[in-house]
């Protein structure tokens, strides 16, 4: 009977102890800060120059997605205009360096905020040619310079929620 009661108390400890995981909530404003160490990014096409600058991290929890704002200043022959955008992937865990990264980022859709170009519709076709095309991988966030007290140093999965990036340890 002894045998049985420590048995059921064992498999009591062993199944608290999976079902707790310890979980870790990131803002979008804390991975912003984390984004904005990597920005601007200086990309050419065509002869057209394209400033990736201003991110802005934006969680989709309902999407499942993150999203980076940015503010695109575009030059060609001598003349700007300044773009929102949007950068979209599908974020990632890599292993090898504990980030949460972008690896294939694209920007999918930008809108004119100020033209000061004599006639911007070239420069307006070279970035829309752009669009969908891969951008330079993106590091959310270095996972290892988060200062949390959690056992092991790599999450088992994350989760999007309406608070920001949920890590699961």
């Amino acid at each position: 009977m002894k045998n049985y009661i420590l048995l059921g108390l064992l498999q009591g400890v062993m199944f608290s102890s999976t079902v707790m995981a310890e979980q870790y909530t990131i803002t979008a404003k804390e991975i912003t800060q984390s984004v904005q160490t990597r920005f601007p990014v200086i990309r050419s096409y065509e002869g057209v120059e394209a400033v990736f600058s201003q991110p802005k991290v934006v969680i989709q929890n309902l999407d499942d997605e993150i999203e980076i704002k940015v503010k695109i200043t575009v030059t060609y022959q001598g003349q700007n205009f300044v773009a929102d955008g949007l950068i979209v992937d599908i974020a990632s865990i890599q292993t090898v360096d504990n980030t949460l990264r972008f690896d294939h980022p694209k920007l999918e859709e930008f809108f004119i905020s100020n033209d000061d170009m004599a006639d911007s519709t070239e420069a307006v076709k070279i970035l829309t040619q752009t669009i969908g095309k891969t951008l330079p991988p993106i590091i959310l966030l270095n996972l290892e310079k988060i200062d949390i007290s959690i056992i092991g140093t790599e999450p088992a999965k994350f989760s999007l929620s309406p608070q920001g990036l949920v890590l699961e340890y």
